[in-house]
């Protein structure tokens, strides 16, 4: 039979289009679920602001009678506007390993884009830089980090048989956590601290936390301005991620840097790893995720790198070595063995010198593709 698309509409069409990736990957091993309700909410107007600005669709593929595979095309206009960017994106795509499949919905989004004038189309993207990006093109071996995409191998492959090329790469570390400070490290410290009138926020509780969280968003729009893709936050995005990263932050796991202004100058936040806990609550919070997901977090070795940020006039000054001894020192207190840097864009490059540095290197690639229309 051949494929049918359709643009989901229906509860039916709906119920189809978000449970296809948990059915796709049931016996996938190293998947990790986002929770239901992320997905739902992803999609809906009234959860994700995002959406005022943006104009988007969701197409399902039937094959054979049954869902195969499903796409989202993404419009940001305010992204556009500040990139001077004609670009559609997509992203939650999923299909068989089929061509016909792929092709029809992949096509349904290029044309669904053509019509509104697009120049090109770009993804697995999502409205921002808080949103999955990437397809894994390496690293298949490894478990994915939390808000990262980890697709079937061939994938790609149906990607790039479609006429799409690469965009831009992006690259995870591991970072080995050292038993002792490195003698560097501390050098570099002390001559940072002595010449520079700063003190760095070591947090004990999420009481503590709290009331740093949005200002350590608002610094992050203003540090991330011309990184690829970057979209401000609004004021009412940041207090929703701010409220999202309060239920999962470990507050020994979040480091700032003031000045003596009490400006914020840099800042660096990480969790314990928390995504084998996810594949067992199988993507739901109740009625027992939460616990699971909590408890199964405590055994795990591995820290997640999600955020970080330096003001551009004290970059190359040193104050990331400072952060890293403070997280080095509650790593080892928590008995972590290693870092996940999450993405790093393989354009900075003096980042990936510091992630080198103690023993990092690359054993996870993303790749992020694009099409003319």
């Amino acid at each position: 039979m051949a494929v049918r698309i359709i643009e989901i509409k229906t509860r039916k069409e709906k119920k189809d289009y978000f449970r296809l990736p948990y059915s796709m990957h049931r016996n996938h091993t190293l998947w990790v679920p986002p929770l239901m309700m992320h997905e739902k909410g992803f999609v809906d107007p009234k959860k994700n602001t995002h959406m005022e600005y943006s104009d988007t669709v969701c197409f399902l593929a039937y094959r054979d009678g049954k869902p195969a595979g499903r796409i989202m095309g993404i419009i940001n206009k305010k992204l556009n506007d500040i990139w001077n960017d004609k670009q559609a994106r997509f992203c939650s795509f999923e299909s068989i390993n089929d061509m016909e499949t792929a092709r029809s919905l992949l096509s349904s989004v290029e044309n669904w884009a053509r019509v509104r004038r697009m120049d090109r189309v770009v993804g697995p993207l999502g409205f921002s830089n808080q949103d999955p990006q990437g397809f894994i093109v390496e690293g298949f071996d490894q478990r994915p980090s939390i808000g990262t995409i980890y697709n079937f191998e061939y994938i790609t492959n149906l990607i790039e048989q479609n006429g799409y090329s690469k965009e831009v790469d992006y690259l995870t570390y591991k970072i080995p956590i050292p038993e002792t400070i490195p003698p560097l490290y501390e050098k570099i410290s002390e001559r940072v601290q002595k010449r520079n009138p700063i003190r760095i926020l070591e947090f004990e509780t999420k009481r503590q936390v709290k009331p740093y969280l949005r200002r350590v968003l608002r610094f992050m729009n203003e540090t991330y301005t011309g990184i690829y893709g970057f979209i401000p936050l609004t004021e009412s995005l940041i207090k929703k991620t701010a409220r999202n990263y309060h239920e999962i932050v470990d507050p020994h796991l979040i480091k700032i840097i003031l000045n003596d202004q009490n400006e914020i100058l840099s800042f660096i936040l990480g969790i314990q790893d928390i995504t084998e806990g996810f594949q067992k609550a199988g993507g739901r919070l109740l009625p027992v995720g939460y616990f699971i997901i909590k408890a199964t977090q405590k055994k795990s070795k591995r820290l997640d790198l999600l955020l970080g940020a330096i003001r551009e006039d004290y970059r190359g000054k040193g104050l990331d070595t400072v952060m890293a001894i403070s997280m080095i020192k509650s790593a080892r207190r928590m008995c972590l063995d290693f870092m996940d840097s999450h993405h790093e864009l393989e354009t900075n490059t003096r980042v990936q010198a510091e992630m080198r540095r103690p023993g990092g290197f690359v054993y996870k690639r993303h790749r992020v593709y694009q099409k003319a229309l």
